[in-house]
């Protein structure tokens, strides 16, 4: 028999799915009575909407054949629990992309209780700025460069020789002696995939 409280348990958990949704591509954003748009420079973007709560920069090859690296970066701006986190993409200095992902956070020492990390906290598609509040900095961090193919064989949009850029990182979370640790793959700032590693040791 189902307990009285599982309605508000799947209740609970379908909030929380909400809250830390996919990301919704847009091609602007409003600070206050300001509008910024794809193609701004990040001058502007920082003009307007002051500096991110997170800056996350990497190097992306253009293409396999070239030396040539272009800098990417993501500003995440979060304007508190009553608005969408947005997340903005540039690349050399330039604005290519705007996308809103789940709600924002409390501000630290506004009263806002601690957040505990349990092993289905972590899921496929968080954000690296989300992935940070939820469960805070991982045990240990790698990362690598690659490329792999634009699109699988069969698809319409397939092209020979198309490739993207994939910027990798693995973070190893250790959760505690109850369970065993998360081997989190982000790919271009974002989850990709978890496994389950050796168990945890840390209290």
């Amino acid at each position: 028999m189902r307990s009285p409280s599982s309605p508000l348990r799947w209740l609970a958990f379908a909030l929380l799915v909400l809250a830390s949704g996919p990301c919704v591509a847009a091609d602007s954003m409003r600070c206050g009575s300001r509008l910024v748009s794809v193609e701004a420079r990040a001058a502007e973007l920082l003009a307007v909407c002051g500096e991110p709560a997170y800056r996350d920069v990497w190097g992306q090859p253009v293409a396999p054949s070239l030396d040539y690296v272009a800098e990417v970066e993501e500003w995440t701006y979060d304007f508190g629990p009553s608005q969408l986190l947005r997340i903005v993409r540039l690349r050399n200095a330039r604005v290519v992309a705007i996308d809103a992902e789940g709600y924002g956070f409390t501000r630290p020492g506004d009263g806002a209780p601690p957040r505990s990390c349990a092993p289905e906290t972590i899921a496929t598609g968080l954000s690296k700025y989300r992935l940070l509040r939820l469960c805070g900095a991982p045990l240990t961090r790698s990362l690598r460069q690659g490329f792999r193919p634009g699109y699988a064989p069969g698809d319409p949009r397939y092209r020979p020789g198309l490739y993207s850029a994939v910027y990798q990182e693995e973070w190893v979370y250790d959760l505690g002696p109850r369970y065993f640790m998360r081997v989190v793959t982000i790919e271009n700032g974002r989850v990709s995939s978890v496994e389950n590693g050796g168990r945890g040791a840390s209290p």
